[in-house]
């Protein structure tokens, strides 16, 4: 019998209560579709880093060629650093084949969370810090953001690559 492979998926999508708010974002699609196929370990990097439930937001902000994770509050503290290191450890201690992230987060979303250049303008074209750590380290890893997983084509091809990998 095949053991089966693992894969990560944002822990509020799998209904844990650990959004900024104090909420969860509980996709019955990924439940219904994924746990009796794959070892799922819930991750929120968020609270993984030290951050409380509920918390101020965060957000992506550029300094100079950089993007930061800065919280909102005074006084502003970076939490860059401390991603990038949780996303490494993440990854060394957890041998996943594919990965599911909440779309959005300044964490964990790819190519569409608010980010705000250098005059204080916001876009809506920024990678969390957590999946641009995963996608640097494991370029070739499946991810799939949890906005694409209504639509079956992108959940199967995601599922394929995960098997593949």
């Amino acid at each position: 019998m095949d053991q089966k492979k693992s894969i990560a998926i944002s822990a509020c999508l799998l209904g844990y209560k650990v959004r900024y708010d104090g909420a969860q974002q509980r996709n019955d699609i990924i439940i219904k579709q994924l746990v009796d196929r794959f070892n799922i370990i819930a991750v929120c990097p968020e609270v993984e880093i030290g951050l409380s439930v509920p918390r101020e937001k965060i957000e992506l902000h550029q300094r100079g060629m950089e993007i930061q994770l800065l919280t909102t509050g005074q006084p502003v503290i970076g939490l860059t650093e401390k991603m990038i290191g949780y996303a490494n450890t993440f990854l060394k201690n957890h041998q996943i084949s594919g990965v599911i992230l909440k779309d959005k987060s300044p964490s964990c979303g790819v190519e569409n969370c608010k980010q705000y250049d250098e005059s204080g303008n916001m876009q809506r074209n920024g990678t969390g810090i957590f999946a641009a750590t995963i996608m640097q380290l494991k370029p070739d890893l499946p991810m799939l953001q949890s906005n694409l997983v209504t639509q079956p084509s992108d959940l199967n091809r995601f599922i394929q690559k995960v098997h593949e990998y």
